[in-house]
């Protein structure tokens, strides 16, 4: 009887990793799906147990509650190429201003999470309040580029919309941010707060903005905690957290 019981428990281990292997990510319930199509009915208690097993021996992974992924497809931290034209802006900013607080990014980091990719072509300087007047005067009369001062969306919309800008806004305190190649720019938590609401980016509403969601909650690692708490810093907690919810 325990040989029997094991050759079934073998049988349904082998066709949950043939079932999975071609996606990147997979449900629970959707793995229910495929065996009630099959004409055989187990038990989800029976499902869980073994994925279960899977992650402990390291050949699956748990994204999140009732998804899972293969090692080489899970979520990843979240991380972008930085450009020299960031590394020269960064050098510039810190020399002139050594003790001002500056996270500098740019439109670039979007592009692996959007399904429409408009032209780009953005560089955001998000500045302390105490600096950021002199910052944006600073920028406004060494770059080429167009700088402008925390547009509004009527500003956004004539003159910055389609065109190569850099954009001065305000860093606001205790935002998550992060260090790549001694460049401050802000993690995947802060991106995903500030596009809820920010006139600047604003070819992100609607139903792009659902797409962007979901494709950074499933390709990159996220802090419930962290996204939240700066959520509630900028007053947006409520339509983050439905957006959040809405990607489950």
């Amino acid at each position: 009887m325990f040989a029997f019981l094991k050759n079934i428990e073998m049988s349904i281990a082998k066709e949950i990793l043939q079932c999975v292997m071609n996606h990147k990510t997979f449900r629970l319930n959707e793995l229910m799906r495929h065996f009630d199509d099959r004409g055989e009915k187990i038990l989800s208690k029976t499902l869980s147990q073994q994925l279960g097993r899977f992650v402990k021996d390291g050949r699956l992974l748990r994204v999140k509650r009732g998804v899972y992924a293969f090692p080489e497809t899970a979520r990843r931290s979240f991380t972008f190429t930085v450009s020299d034209d960031l590394k020269q802006l960064n050098e510039s900013l810190k020399t002139q201003f050594p003790f001002a607080k500056c996270c500098i990014w740019n439109s670039d980091v979007f592009l692996p999470f959007m399904h429409h990719i408009p032209y780009l072509n953005y560089i955001y300087v998000d500045v302390e309040n105490d600096a950021i007047e002199s910052v944006f005067d600073f920028l406004k009369n060494n770059q080429s580029n167009r700088v402008f001062f925390r547009p509004d969306k009527e500003t956004f919309t004539r003159y910055i919309a389609g065109s190569e800008a850099i954009i001065v806004r305000q860093l606001v305190s205790e935002s998550p941010l992060q260090v790549i190649e001694n460049l401050c720019v802000p993690t995947l938590e802060k991106i995903l707060v500030d596009i809820v609401g920010d006139v600047e980016f604003e070819f992100l509403q609607g139903v792009e903005m659902k797409y962007f969601y979901q494709n950074a909650m499933e390709q990159r690692e996220i802090s419930r905690s962290k996204l939240f708490r700066y959520a509630s810093r900028r007053g947006r907690r409520q339509e983050v957290e439905q957006l959040y919810n809405e990607t489950l």
